[in-house]
């Protein structure tokens, strides 16, 4: 069966998910890129998935360092958001020349904004269709802020509305 690509994506957009830059490269040589594709896999042993489009320029940053960072964004965050998803921002190593950051465990950025970062090695890669399949092994998080979370729905990002009552 075959789909128009813009209505699928559009379709996909109407479930809304946080917003994480993920982090990689190696100094001075960092690399981000703006992902919802990012998910809880294990708890024991502990890993985590992000999924990545195959022609991503972040994919040869990923493959040589073996490690990456996910930085999950506060809702004062959509400017890192947007930084970090455009085609326009600068490259390596000039990418990261105007942003807060710190060294993590594995030796990628850490953003200093971001409410939770989580720093992993890379377990397995996983191809499957256009994309592929980062699986990382946790070696190290912290929680920065307990900021609510900037969500991403319809191609926007949002903010979380007053608690519902269910």
């Amino acid at each position: 069966m075959e789909f128009d690509s813009r209505e699928f994506r559009n379709v996909l957009g109407s479930f809304a998910t946080g917003v994480t830059v993920v982090t990689t490269g190696t100094d001075p040589l960092f690399h981000g890129m703006t992902a919802q594709s990012f998910s809880s896999l294990s708890l024991d042993p502990p890993l985590i998935l992000v999924c990545v489009d195959k022609a991503a320029s972040i994919v040869e940053f990923l493959n040589e360092a073996k490690a990456f960072t996910v930085n999950v964004l506060g809702a004062s965050q959509e400017d890192a958001m947007w930084y970090f998803a455009s085609k326009d921002r600068p490259t390596p190593p000039e990418e990261f020349k105007d942003v807060d950051y710190t060294i993590g465990a594995t030796g990628c950025p850490r953003l200093t904004q971001a409410t939770t970062v989580i720093d992993c090695t890379l377990h397995e890669v996983i191809e499957a269709g256009d994309h592929l399949i980062y699986v990382g092994a946790v070696e190290a998080f912290e929680e920065l802020s307990q900021e609510d979370p900037i969500l991403f729905f319809r191609g926007r990002g949002r903010a979380l509305a007053e608690e519902a009552n269910l």
